[in-house]
């Protein structure tokens, strides 16, 4: 069969390919499949749907599968609208089809594959090849005659990870005048060591991936690693892991496979909570090649990381974060500002934390006002009260302006400063409450740009060009 992928359009361009993207297309190659990708979200790709439909009738696939993601999904069902009729079927995954399946059968998608996606695209293939039923299909969401969604058997986690195909298959469909300059190979978009999260954070989905905590054998991702630097030369890789230090031992195991088999200097980032690292483990990780650690700190306040179930203590915070340096890390820290238990005390109290930690952080994350994604606890408890039912279908949350050129230093600290999620109001803050959010976004700017050697608005701040804290923003 011939089978399109189609990252949909987004004002948020891509650097790299979707990894997520790449491991389905390698299990639709492994299954003998032509497989064509379009990423319309890539930095150097032309998004207007003329462009994308007609590429897609040039193709003649039997079958389109489109990622969807809540924030810009309207794009996604715009360009299935316009390919309703051209194409045979149409297949919608991802997180958002995953957790809304009726809305996009609703909105003219054939069939929905829910959760991993690699052997139910497979799954659904094989019987279309086969003339059968693929209503049995695990995780498919398909509509009956009567208009109402039916379910194949639930989604289950993929266990074995190795049995996948690798990412690396699919890097041939990706053009590397998507992502960068002419002449280079695509850079890859990371890595995945496992896959699963067993945290209960009230803001975060993880419903594609589970809370089943799955890893891959240390041999499996050294082997990856390697093939990715003798195809493309990268030595850098952020490791995208929601819970890569969740098995300690595993951890270690891996960290001593790196050290000893990778044949390149490899270098590394990781993703992990404050409460789960000690100085032995960043101490293996540095040895293998981690270079930054980011961790998820969300709030200053103790109190709103127990109402948003974090799991995380500030004081576990400093304390990993002195770990982290004194390792001689790269570290940044991600805030989330603005939950609805947030008031002007815990706030303040977030400000004068995050004044406490600046000098163990080489970079704080950018924007970070809270977005209330389907599916969440943070979304069911309170779309109804503060109004925001199904908010990713209506215009005036589809607001987006890009940065402006990094050369106008002026207009880019304006809106680096900035984060416009805040002008969405999703939990209707006061203005006590919005201004001391616009304090905290303000001090994680300012401290970004200096070390980035910014000006400060009374002068230079820092003579830092090309400081480490961009290396831990990457």
């Amino acid at each position: 069969m011939r089978i399109l992928l189609v990252n949909p359009p987004s004002p948020e361009r891509l650097g790299a390919p979707l990894l997520g993207q790449q491991s389905v297309a390698s299990a639709l190659l492994r299954h003998g499949c032509e497989v064509r990708v379009i990423d319309a979200a890539a930095r150097g790709v032309d998004s207007g749907s003329d462009e994308l439909v007609a590429e897609a009738e040039g193709f003649d696939p039997d079958l389109v599968g489109i990622g969807l993601f809540t924030r810009w999904v309207e794009r996604a069902y715009a360009l299935a609208a316009r390919l309703r009729g051209r194409v045979p079927l149409l297949v919608a995954g991802g997180p958002h089809a995953t957790v809304r399946p009726a809305e996009a059968l609703a909105r003219g998608f054939d069939l929905v594959v829910r959760g991993e996606a690699e052997r139910a695209i497979v799954d659904l293939v094989a019987c279309l090849e086969g003339g059968s039923d693929p209503g049995g299909v695990a995780g498919l969401v398909y509509r009956r005659p009567d208009g109402t969604a039916g379910h194949g058997p639930p989604p289950e986690p993929i266990h074995d990870l190795d049995a996948l195909a690798p990412a690396l298959l699919a890097q041939g469909l990706y053009r590397p005048e998507w992502y960068g300059p002419p002449g280079r190979v695509a850079t890859p978009g990371g890595m995945l060591t496992s896959r699963g999260c067993p945290a209960h954070c009230t803001f975060c989905a993880n419903h594609v991936t589970g809370r089943t905590f799955r890893w891959r054998q240390a041999s499996q991702v050294v082997a990856e690693l390697n093939a990715y630097h003798d195809l493309t030369g990268v030595d850098f890789f952020p490791f995208w892991d929601d819970a890569l230090t969740a098995n300690v031992p595993r951890l270690k195991e891996l960290c001593l496979a790196l050290e000893r088999d990778v044949r390149f200097p490899l270098r590394w980032s990781a993703i992990t909570r404050a409460s789960m690292v000690r100085p032995e483990l960043l101490n293996a990780m540095k040895r293998a090649g981690l270079l930054a650690v980011n961790f998820g700190v969300e709030s200053g306040d103790d109190a709103i990381l127990r109402s948003i179930r974090k799991g995380v203590r500030t004081s576990q915070v400093v304390r990993a974060l002195e770990w982290a340096k004194d390792t001689g890390l790269l570290t940044t820290c991600n805030f989330m500002l603005g939950f609805p238990q947030d008031t002007p005390p815990s706030l303040e109290r977030t400000l004068r934390f995050m004044e406490r930690i600046a000098p163990l952080v080489d970079n704080f994350s950018t924007l970070g006002v809270v977005i209330p994604f389907p599916g969440t606890p943070l979304y069911q408890e309170h779309h109804v009260r503060y109004g925001f039912t199904e908010w990713w279908l209506q215009p005036a949350y589809a607001r987006f302006a890009p940065a402006p050129p990094i050369d106008d230093a002026e207009a880019f600290r304006r809106d680096y400063v900035d984060d416009p999620t805040l002008e969405l109001d999703f939990f209707r803050y006061d203005e006590e409450v919005r201004s001391l959010i616009r304090a905290c976004l303000r001090f994680k700017a300012e401290h970004n740009l200096a070390r980035m050697g910014f000006p400060g608005e009374g002068g230079l701040t820092s003579d830092g060009v090309g400081s480490p804290g961009l290396i831990a923003a990457t």
